[in-house]
């Protein structure tokens, strides 16, 4: 059986389970948000038990787990109290000792593969070491290093954030997405605000497109995306206007590239990845980002692929 690990909001995981369902593949869907009630577990000498639904159930009974969103643990009863949140607590420890029970291998991702392969500054150093193209990259909160970034690329440079570029404000004021933006000379009159935190600026590639690699147990299914600019260039950043104007078509990895982004994510341990790549107007691939938990159900609907088979396959072949 296959133990999916998500949200109830998860879009993905609700394309997937309807694709397992349609091929009669046994799961049981986890959402961290609404599932608590409806669990309870147990611990004797004879090994930790998972009751869902009535069910019980022991780790060695999934085959796989997909590790997709989970978020913290809610429950209906729960509030600010401190016995509340004590209990939630206890109810963490009791699951993930349960989850720790089911042997690495068998997780896409195992939650500690994605922590590792989650951090943007690291992913550029490894990329570069297994011989990928990396832009020009500078993290920094020094005004004058910024400048002199600026100049040695004759102002085509980039800021992009580090983290989800997701700003979270209150109820009644609208979130903010933080796209791939061109620095401007503008910008670089007043930067007092960088020393809030460090930020990563990179050298502008002349694209011809944006390309998403999808990888399942080893499997590369790569996508080109295309999306003008006024000006008829591909786009800074591909998502804007909601992707609502983007082209796509498969497009084939050269050896090399494939070969190097195999070892990428055999280094971080990863059955599954998200990879953000650029080719540029000369035809040369440039490494972006590695997402070890990304969206990829959005390229079947809207771009014509089947990335939901290559799970199928991993999920039913062990």
């Amino acid at each position: 059986m296959l133990l999916i690990l998500t949200n109830s909001l998860d879009a993905t995981a609700d394309y997937l389970v309807s694709v397992l369902q349609r091929r009669g593949i046994a799961y049981l869907r986890f959402d961290t948000d609404t599932s608590l009630p409806k669990t309870e577990l147990s611990f004797t000498k004879d090994g930790p038990r998972l009751c869902f639904r009535g069910t019980w159930r022991r780790p060695e009974d999934f085959g796989n787990v997909w590790y997709r969103r989970p978020e913290r643990l809610k429950a209906e009863w729960e509030d600010q109290a401190a016995e509340e949140k004590f209990a939630l607590d206890e109810w963490s420890a009791a699951l993930e000792g349960f989850l720790a029970h089911v042997p690495k291998p068998r997780w896409m991702n195992h939650p500690s593969c994605n922590v590792l392969a989650s951090h943007k500054v690291h992913q550029l150093t490894t990329a570069t070491s297994f011989g990928l193209p990396v832009p020009d990259t500078l993290v920094t909160q020094d005004a004058t290093q910024l400048r002199q970034f600026f100049t040695a690329h004759d102002g085509a440079i980039v800021a992009k954030p580090m983290a989800s570029g997701y700003v979270e404000r209150q109820k009644d004021q609208v979130d903010s997405l933080i796209y791939t933006n061109r620095v401007r000379p503008a910008d670089l009159e007043c930067l007092d605000d960088l020393r809030a935190c460090p930020t990563l600026f990179q050298e502008y590639i002349d694209k011809r497109s944006d390309v998403r690699i999808t990888v399942v147990d080893s499997h590369f299914c790569a996508a080109e995306l295309l999306a003008a600019d006024s000006d008829g260039k591909q786009r800074c950043d591909v998502r804007r206007n909601n992707m609502e104007d983007v082209a796509y078509r498969r497009v084939a990895l050269p050896e090399d590239v494939e070969c190097k982004l195999r070892r990428l994510t055999e280094h971080y341990s990863l059955r599954f990845a998200a990879i953000d790549m650029v080719i540029d107007t000369r035809g040369e691939w440039f490494f972006l980002e590695i997402n070890p938990n990304g969206q990829w159900a959005w390229l079947d609907l809207a771009g014509g692929m089947d990335i939901a088979a290559r799970f199928v396959e991993s999920f039913t072949e062990g």
